[in-house]
């Protein structure tokens, strides 16, 4: 009766270790505060390129822009975050989950599409969103994810306490033949899986060994 009374303390244990295993892989902060970058005001935005004001669209899912492509279409947007939008983050964020979506557009070959992390402490560091550059042709209707590990300026402020403040969206769309629509989902900042899983499973070893000791006292 007690091997099984232990048996069932494990069983629960490791379900619990599980649990806050996934609980705590799983947390992620929104840079502007929010799931989705639906939140940026075209207005408050600095367009260049193709990218006009009139051309964004604040969806359900984020800043959607539709832009003509072609050689020499290149375009950028520049978003300072307003200040009820900062929020403080994980010192232990290590990663970046960057979202968007290929609305429509026939992309002859493939595009290349950056975002950058503009932190409070003067780190303006780029990511490119696909990876490698113009390896992906996009298809309409296809939403698009990639995680990056945080450039080590970002970082090393981020760890210190410093904010994001800004975020710049760039994309090179010259093997688009006409008109497309895109959609900026979100950005997300996440700790890496892997030391939040072992964080967990030590925390849960030690939670089996005291089970253990007072078993076999």
């Amino acid at each position: 009766m007690k091997h099984k009374a232990l048996t069932k303390q494990l069983v629960t244990m490791l379900a619990v270790v599980a649990g806050l295993t996934l609980a705590v892989s799983t947390q992620a902060q929104f840079v502007t505060g929010q799931p989705t970058l639906n939140n940026i005001n075209p207005a408050d935005t600095s367009p260049t390129g193709l990218w006009t004001v009139p051309g964004m669209t604040d969806t359900a899912t984020g800043l959607q822009i539709t832009a003509p492509g072609g050689p020499g279409s290149f375009s950028t947007l520049y978003y300072p975050l307003p200040a009820g939008q900062v929020t403080p983050l994980n010192p232990a964020d290590n990663q970046v989950v960057f979202t968007w979506t290929w609305n429509s557009g026939n992309a002859v070959a493939g595009v290349n599409v950056l975002f950058a992390l503009d932190d409070n402490n003067g780190g303006v560091d780029y990511y490119h969103a696909i990876v490698p550059d113009y390896s992906i042709t996009p298809t309409p209707g296809t939403t698009y994810s990639i995680t990056l590990p945080l450039q080590a300026p970002n970082q090393a402020n981020i760890a210190a306490g410093f904010p994001i403040g800004g975020l710049n969206f760039q994309i090179d769309p010259a093997n688009v033949s006409g008109n497309y629509t895109m959609t900026f989902d979100s950005i997300q900042l996440i700790p890496e899986p892997a030391t939040v899983t072992l964080v967990a499973v030590g925390a849960g070893l030690v939670g089996l060994l005291g089970l253990r000791r007072r078993h076999t006292s």
